[in-house]
């Protein structure tokens, strides 16, 4: 005979569906305040697209970690922001790296690792997308997430100048973070329970 759901059980489950949709809108964070700053900002050389995207991978690797934690443990998006946290982190840490060891011209490696982020990452999302649909609410949007990861990998190949890829990289996090804040809000309506009159 099943045991019917405790008070716990519920309050797990409310928990799990809370943090459901808070994590694309926590994740939506650092990319939108990356890419204002890059927006208001008039220095766009490559050294300060190193730097923003060394801020955005750290804090995102960080941000990514902490909902994994508050996410049930059955649930599909913490394989998401798992991967994604790993590949923040690393993106992170060789853009901080280049920025501290190496002068000159550092165009080229801005578009190398900020062409990989984009490469790995985007790829990895429209993966997920793709598998969990049916599963996931967040799969959709971790599909057209990841495809516009792509397409800035994309662009990124025909620019040749900091200027472009700077704006580029901060017109794509301010993009993807609202995206992903909407994303969140969608998920949080469509699981809220409907009204129905009385007959």
């Amino acid at each position: 005979m099943t045991a019917p759901p405790t008070e716990s059980d519920a309050d797990t489950g409310t928990r799990a569906s809370a943090s459901l949709w808070l994590a694309p809108i926590a994740r939506a964070i650092p990319a939108i305040v990356v890419g204002l700053v890059i927006t208001f900002t008039p220095d766009h050389s490559a050294s300060m697209g190193l730097i923003s995207l060394g801020v955005f991978g750290a804090v995102s690797a960080v941000v990514l970690v902490l909902t994994t934690l508050r996410l049930g443990a059955g649930e599909p998006l913490r394989s998401l922001h798992r991967g994604l946290s790993v590949i923040a982190a690393v993106v992170a840490a060789a853009a901080f790296a280049l920025v501290a060891g190496l002068e000159g011209n550092l165009l080229p490696f801005l578009l190398l690792t900020l062409g990989a982020y984009c490469v790995f990452a985007g790829a990895y999302e429209v993966v997920w997308g793709l598998r969990h649909r049916g599963i996931s609410p967040l799969a959709r949007d971790g599909i057209t997430v990841g495809a516009g990861t792509v397409i800035l990998a994309l662009i990124l190949v025909a620019v040749g100048d900091s200027v472009s890829a700077v704006g580029f990289f901060g017109a794509y996090a301010v993009i993807v973070g609202v995206y992903l804040v909407i994303a969140g809000f969608s998920a949080k309506w469509a699981d809220t329970p409907k009204e129905h009159p009385a007959s």
